[in-house]
């Protein structure tokens, strides 16, 4: 799913670049809540799923109400949209104080590398709340 959602993000990253690096975090959620809930039924599902029929702009709503089953205008659906946004913001925060030239490959790389990141983070915040812990073995 990388490149699809590489091609939409690295469109939108100069106008949105919040926006970019939460859906990242929102796709990683999407995924992470799909592989508990029934993987072998989810795992060939392509960008476009997790994108829902009105694309990229509505991914968050379409991962949190259709995918998650959060209710609109919910509690869960609500500290989700927070978390993001600050997450997403401080990832912002980071990449601007690092002073990568604009347009350049190190900042192409730097912007890819902080999807990921999100992505990951995402994945690791979904679990949380479906009750997965770290837990040290031996």
């Amino acid at each position: 799913m990388a490149p699809d959602y590489y091609g939409d993000a690295i469109k939108e990253f100069n106008a949105y670049p919040e926006v970019v690096l939460a859906w990242a975090a929102y796709l990683g959620a999407a995924v992470a809540f799909c592989w508990d809930k029934d993987w072998t039924g989810y795992k060939d599902r392509g960008y476009s799923f997790y994108c829902g029929e009105k694309g990229f702009d509505y991914m968050d709503e379409h991962i949190a109400r259709e995918i998650v089953g959060y209710p609109e205008g919910s509690e869960e659906e609500a500290s989700l949209a927070e978390t993001m946004r600050r997450l997403a913001g401080d990832a912002y925060s980071f990449l601007r104080h690092e002073g990568l030239e604009p347009g350049s490959i190190d900042a192409y790389k730097a912007v890819l590398t902080a999807i990921s990141v999100m992505y990951s983070v995402g994945a690791a915040l979904m679990l949380r709340r479906l009750g997965y812990k770290l837990e040290a073995i031996g």
